[in-house]
């Protein structure tokens, strides 16, 4: 009780605090039942709900009872009254009341003490009825610790988020209920430990899984029959401290196994190419995105038959989506025709070489429908500008519509495109130009954009269109954590 009474007055709130306040009018919310008011009160936070024990007498003790528990360390003075705090919440509610547990951890690495967290989580993952269970994991200066934590039968946990995690090996694991599972540089102990987790839940729908430099998988295996949604992705996080968590082990490059019959919608996000890929089963159509950088330094013949096995995986796929990286990749190793593909959408240097698209999009002879999104010159793509772009004869009976975004350059770059598009593609019906005038600062000659209107009615499209995008507003600088954007 100590505890609550101290996290009331962190928040500025006075243990007498409601008392005497004369309220005019019928309140007709304290008049609901205790057990709606801690519904109410779940759709806050665990602050938001403990600010409103000022109300009155009849809510001072609701915020107890709600069961769903909300913390961020940062509130805290240090580790050790948070952790204390969560011990005498969950001894207050019964081990049969919790249904939703996020924690997010803003630890100073110099006087951090996150095995503090250990027995807490133990306690919390032991309640019954919990659905959600979240752990942030945040840090600041480059230093990473991680938090050892033990999964076992959790029959009702719906929701399972983890970040900077390291799982211990399993003993017994059952995941019943599970349908969505995200593992945010969650160090795995072992391949057999990975497929264990997938396996162990048979209603599991959505799986995003971002491998530490740390774990020990060398081949993945995902084999599920429930499986919706899968994103996988493989960085190289920065220099941790405390390796005494667990030795680095790490290869570059693992081995994929895919066998999901249900699987709509495939993500691949890796900075080191996959040893192998393999898929045996997905849902007859499903999506693809693939942001893979390969290494071009190294074996010609390896790379190329790494990318080869993949996009022969991926033969069936009739929407696919492709980062500048894997584009780049693709023009310079040839490979072999995505006959099913109708849908693309893709990543491309201002800056690239003019050959770049017309090679990619001969790779796709059926293509009716392209996204293309031209990005801010990378000092990394080919010097040749998109000026003059020969597209592929197969496109001249096969594309029907076009969307462009891009930001407005000089020389009118994204204007010839969308020129050549109309002129060349006899089949085109559809053409929107999405300008983004403030992310250059540049501005077209007087005139050209009304020529290529004029040119856009002597062509035979049902839609063209030239609209303005706005663009997203920049983060504050000077935060020591962003919150991750991996997923």
């Amino acid at each position: 009780m100590k505890l609550f009474i101290k996290y009331r007055k962190r928040l500025g709130l006075s243990s007498r605090s409601g008392e005497g306040v004369v309220i005019r009018g019928e309140d007709r919310i304290s008049l609901l039942p205790e057990p709606l008011l801690c519904h109410i009160l779940s759709f806050l936070t665990t602050e938001q709900a403990v600010w409103t024990s000022v109300l009155s007498s009849r809510w001072r003790h609701l915020w107890k009872w709600v069961p769903r528990l909300e913390l961020d360390t940062y509130d805290f003075t240090n580790d050790q009254v948070c952790t204390d705090f969560i011990h005498e919440f969950l001894a207050f509610q019964g081990k049969s009341y919790l249904r939703d547990f996020k924690l997010s951890i803003d630890h100073d690495a110099s006087n951090s003490d996150v095995s503090l967290y250990v027995p807490c989580l133990g306690r919390v993952l032991d309640m019954r009825k919990l659905e959600r269970f979240q752990v942030e994991n945040k840090f600041g200066h480059g230093i990473i610790l991680y938090i050892r934590l033990t999964l076992s039968a959790c029959e009702a946990l719906v929701c399972l988020k983890l970040h900077f995690v390291c799982l211990n090996e399993f003993v017994s694991l059952s995941l019943p209920c599970l349908k969505i599972m995200f593992l945010e540089d969650v160090i795995l102990p072992s391949d057999a430990a990975a497929e264990a987790l997938i396996s162990c839940s048979p209603v599991l729908e959505v799986l995003k899984i971002c491998l530490s430099k740390y774990d020990s998988v060398v081949a993945l295996r995902v084999r599920s029959l429930s499986l919706k949604s899968f994103a996988l992705r493989r960085v190289e996080p920065l220099c941790a401290r405390g390796r005494s968590v667990v030795e680095p082990f790490y290869v570059r490059g693992c081995s994929v196994v895919i066998d999901t019959p249900k699987l709509e919608c495939l993500s691949l996000m890796d900075y080191y190419h996959f040893k192998s890929f393999k898929i045996i089963s997905v849902a007859e159509s499903f999506k693809v995105d693939i942001g893979v950088e390969f290494d071009l330094m190294s074996d010609y013949l390896s790379e190329t038959k790494i990318i080869c096995n993949l996009v022969k995986n991926l033969s069936c796929v009739k929407d696919m989506t492709l980062s500048w990286k894997t584009l780049e990749f693709i023009y310079i190793y040839p490979i072999p025709k995505l006959h099913d593909l109708t849908r693309l959408r893709a990543t491309m240097c201002l800056n690239s070489s003019s050959n770049l698209l017309p090679t990619v999009l001969e790779s796709c002879p059926n293509l009716k429908h392209l996204i293309l999104e031209l990005v801010i010159d990378s000092p990394y793509a080919r010097s040749s500008r998109l000026s003059t772009v020969p597209l592929p004869r197969c496109l001249v009976s096969s594309l029907e519509s076009v969307e462009m975004e891009s930001p407005v350059t000089e020389i009118a770059t994204e204007l010839r495109l969308a020129r050549y598009f109309m002129k060349k593609s006899k089949t085109l019906k559809k053409l929107v130009l999405r300008l983004n005038h403030e992310s250059t600062g540049e501005k077209h000659k007087p005139g050209v954009l009304e020529r290529l209107m004029t040119y856009s009615r002597r062509c035979s499209l049902s839609q063209f269109e030239v609209l303005p995008v706005v663009p997203t507003p920049k983060p504050w600088p000077g935060y020591v954590y962003v919150k991750s954007n991996r997923f």
